[in-house]
């Protein structure tokens, strides 16, 4: 990996929702010293939308009563539990298989949360999705080459908060494509209008990020609205993407009122997009809510079920997370990830002009459905690993070539980061195993992976260097060296399957890593990444944070040297205030 070099253009901020409330105008941003300053925000709120499309609805910048039925005590928002793995033998295990994810909610939430002065012990640890805050930012990954979907990015250092293992960051990209250059979408927004979206950092933040939106469209573009509360309704069908003033007047006509049948403007959202589907196009709804469903289907079980028999229709659908105090991000999340869309939470209008702005293309045109990734490991080198993150992206093995088995959809441009924290054969680390009555995990573990059988004390002396070879040891040379001979250096191999958007087919490709990928002098983006991650360890109180704490992760971040500009310096501002 080289230096950052494609900085987004944009200002990364966090907004006080406390202040919001206070009527405070624009975003908060915290500073290098954790403190709060204020970007004036257009008197008028979100320019796009009134310079363009004569918004006159009060901006949620502004002052705006509350009544008291909308007043929700803080303890009512809900996260869905996630059960950090451990470490896993290669031996028994030299498998590890999960959907591509690149949602990112979870840090933007995680903003709002430390804007409004919550402590590190008081976040809840199911907020805290690592992969999401890892996948947030921009890395300086290898563009796609030789007719791949997927450029891939890998590289191997010491762990900076566990002297027996390493770090491996696997950085995977796709080639960006100016939203103007693609076929235009069938867009249906699903906006929740129910007494709960009433606060000024819903439903009045929704209609400026709403507008940011439609101000990226085209005469290829048509877009429908449906709102739902305690009853649904379809406020405009059809409209051409260059009729921004008709959206934008009927997006401004909503109000909150009412209870949340999100099943009945599910539905709605559906039939809209089936009669205005575009054939050959992208087909998508994009729902708006705080997630506080209340009338008809409500569990998360009962999503899931729902959405998932909708997504064989071909419609994807995206989420959007508004508000705090009541918000239900387990239930939005259920939503994106049975719908085959996206997740993202909006805080403040200059996350909306990058959700829908600079990742217009990525966010609403899709390039590959049910992406899966699959890693082995190899015995010979590798004694041990964990994934980081992706807990609740988790799929058995099996399902890896199992074209019936739902995954994660990849826009074009995306990126996503995955990274494992990896024990060497040489590691004083002790992996635990399981005693077999009938059989070894060491024979296990080779059977059918193409691994030979070696013991430990063969390999023990293995270990990955700057220069790219491993150390042998002189008792056993001739076994290594042969070892060498016929495993090729090679650490691991990653494996990405996926159908190209709009087909039934999967293609599947294979990236061999050796251990060349190991650095002493890891790049900026590897220790990005490991920041983000302790930051994130510390947050959900993991067994496995070892040295890692926020003082730490900061002090990772400030050898950067990063720029006030640079949207990762917003990460920095973040560990300060915490």
């Amino acid at each position: 990996m080289s230096a950052i070099k494609k900085p987004v253009g944009f200002l990364v901020c966090a907004c006080l929702s406390a202040a919001l409330f206070a009527g405070i105008s624009g975003c908060a941003m915290l500073d290098a010293g954790g403190s709060a300053s204020l970007n004036a925000a257009p008197e008028s709120g979100s320019t796009a939308a009134d310079t363009a499309y004569g918004t006159t609805e009060e901006p949620y910048s502004k002052e705006a009563p509350v009544p008291p039925d909308m007043q929700y005590p803080k303890n009512t928002e809900e996260y869905s539990a996630l059960d950090e793995p451990g470490f896993v033998s290669t031996a028994a295990a030299p498998l590890s298989t999960f959907s591509a994810d690149v949602d990112t909610a979870s840090y933007c939430n995680l903003r709002r949360m430390v804007s409004e002065g919550m402590r590190a012990e008081d976040i809840p640890s199911g907020s805290v999705r690592i992969e999401e805050m890892l996948n947030y930012f921009d890395y300086d990954y290898a563009l796609p080459e030789n007719g791949d979907l997927f450029g891939v990015t890998s590289e191997l250092a010491n762990c900076p908060w566990n002297p027996d293992t390493q770090l491996l960051v696997m950085g995977f990209a796709t080639e960006p494509v100016d939203y103007d250059r693609t076929a235009g979408a069938n867009l249906v927004f699903l906006i929740d209008t129910s007494g709960s979206m009433g606060t000024p950092d819903k439903l009045p933040l929704l209609k400026d990020a709403f507008a940011e939106l439609v101000g990226g469209l085209s005469e290829r573009d048509r877009v429908s609205i449906v709102a739902y509360s305690g009853y649904e309704r379809i406020v405009l069908e059809g409209a051409s993407g260059t009729d921004k003033r008709a959206i934008m007047r009927a997006i401004d006509s909503l109000v909150a009122d009412g209870s949340t049948n999100g099943e009945a403007g599910l539905a709605m959202a559906y039939h809209v997009a089936e009669r205005m589907r575009i054939e050959g196009g992208v087909n998508r709804i994009v729902m708006a809510s705080d997630g506080d469903l209340n009338v008809g289907i409500s569990s998360e079980s009962e999503l899931h079920d729902y959405v998932s028999a909708q997504r064989d229709e071909g419609v994807y659908l995206s989420v959007l997370g508004f508000g705090s105090g009541n918000y239900k991000d387990n239930k939005m999340e259920t939503l994106a990830d049975n719908g085959n869309g996206t997740y993202h939470y909006i805080d403040c209008i200059d996350e909306a002009r990058k959700v829908f702005g600079e990742d217009l293309a990525a966010n609403v045109v899709p390039l590959a459905d049910d992406v899966k990734v699959q890693v082995e490991f190899n015995p010979a080198y590798i004694k041990g690993y964990r994934l980081i993150g992706y807990e609740n992206r988790a799929l058995a093995d099996d399902d890896f070539a199992d074209d019936a088995a739902d995954a994660g959809e990849i826009g074009t441009g995306h990126q996503f980061t995955i990274a494992y924290e990896i024990v060497a054969h040489d590691s004083a680390l002790e992996i635990p195993t399981i005693e077999l009555k009938y059989g070894d995990t060491g024979d296990a573990g080779s059977s059918g992976n193409g691994s030979s059988s070696r013991t430990d004390a063969e390999l023990s002396n293995n270990s990955f260097v700057d220069d790219g070879t491993r150390e042998s040891a002189e008792t056993n040379g001739d076994a290594l060296a042969e070892s060498a001979d016929e495993l090729s250096g090679e650490l691991l191999t990653c494996s990405v399957r996926y159908k190209p958007a709009g087909t039934s087919a999967s293609v599947e490709r294979s990236y061999p890593i050796d251990n060349t990928c190991f650095t002493e002098n890891p790049s900026s983006d590897w220790t990005f990444a490991a920041a983000v991650i302790e930051c994130g360890m510390v947050l959900r109180d993991s067994k496995h944070c070892g040295t890692a704490s926020l003082r730490e992760a900061r002090a990772l971040v400030d050898e950067l040297d990063l720029k006030r500009s640079d949207p990762k310096a917003d990460f920095e501002r973040l560990l300060a205030k915490l």
